[in-house]
């Protein structure tokens, strides 16, 4: 269950650190985002950034090892191999579900233009990250390994000084500040066990289908990697094949 109140109260403590640190917020792209995440999941500043092993956990509590990854899952295969050996782990993913785009003037603070926020379906996004993490899931660290989606509705400000910039243009682009800024948790994706990952099984599968037949269903572009994905954590079984293509069936 969302607590609302405390997400925006992990917002607001990551933004006084990062002015504590810089002078101002967003010089560290998605820093802001990893912060307010680290201190919503596990608020304790003395749990934070603690060794183990030859590595450092985002945060340790009596729930185990957290770690905030906004992007790239496939850098913390060797840590969390190590983590795992330790303790349960558990990795928090942002993913919006809603994303604008202001464009800010830097001297007086006025929002010049505002982009419609559009909501998003980053569920490839998703299966993508976990494709490469594969080898975590089927060596058993599966069983002691949690994942939390963060559905984040963002907003991504863009500092300019002079004229509006043209974000096409590389020159330009580099002049700004860009800063994205979490605006509200809207939900969470938590994958503990097969049963969580069957959520992600297309409607009207055949008994048996191939890779095919579920791309078919799942009505997505790659959604060969979801297969793959519950492949390895033990949701769908290949079973033979027909013609030149596996077949699978659903193992739960």
């Amino acid at each position: 269950m969302i607590d609302e109140a405390a997400f925006s109260r992990a917002v607001e403590a990551a933004l006084q650190r990062e002015r504590g640190l810089h002078g101002s917020v967003g010089t560290q792209n998605e820093k802001l985002i990893h912060a307010a995440l680290k201190n919503y999941y596990a608020p304790f500043s003395d749990e934070q950034e603690i060794k183990i092993g030859e590595f450092f956990a985002d945060a340790v509590s009596e729930d185990g090892i957290f770690e905030i990854q906004t992007r790239q899952l496939y850098k913390l295969r060797e840590k969390l191999k190590t983590f795992l050996e330790f303790s349960r782990v558990t990795v928090v993913y942002p993913s919006p579900c809603v994303f604008g785009t202001v464009y800010i003037d830097e001297q007086s603070g006025e929002v010049v233009k505002e982009v419609k926020p559009r909501k998003m379906n980053s569920l490839l996004t998703v299966f993508d990250e976990l494709y490469s993490i594969r080898e975590i899931l089927n060596s058993g660290g599966f069983d002691n390994l949690r994942l939390i989606i963060a559905r984040l509705n963002v907003q991504k400000r863009v500092y300019f000084s002079g004229k509006m910039p043209d974000m096409r243009n590389r020159r330009e682009r580099k002049k700004c500040r860009v800063e994205k800024f979490p605006l509200k948790l809207c939900g969470e994706i938590v994958l503990e066990d097969k049963f969580d990952y069957a959520r992600f099984l297309p409607e009207n599968l055949p008994v048996e289908f191939t890779k095919k037949e579920f791309c078919k269903a799942a009505s997505e572009s790659g959604s060969s990697l979801r297969l793959e994905v519950l492949r390895t954590v033990g949701v769908v079984e290949k079973t033979g094949k027909k013609g030149n293509a596996y077949l699978y069936k659903r193992s739960l």
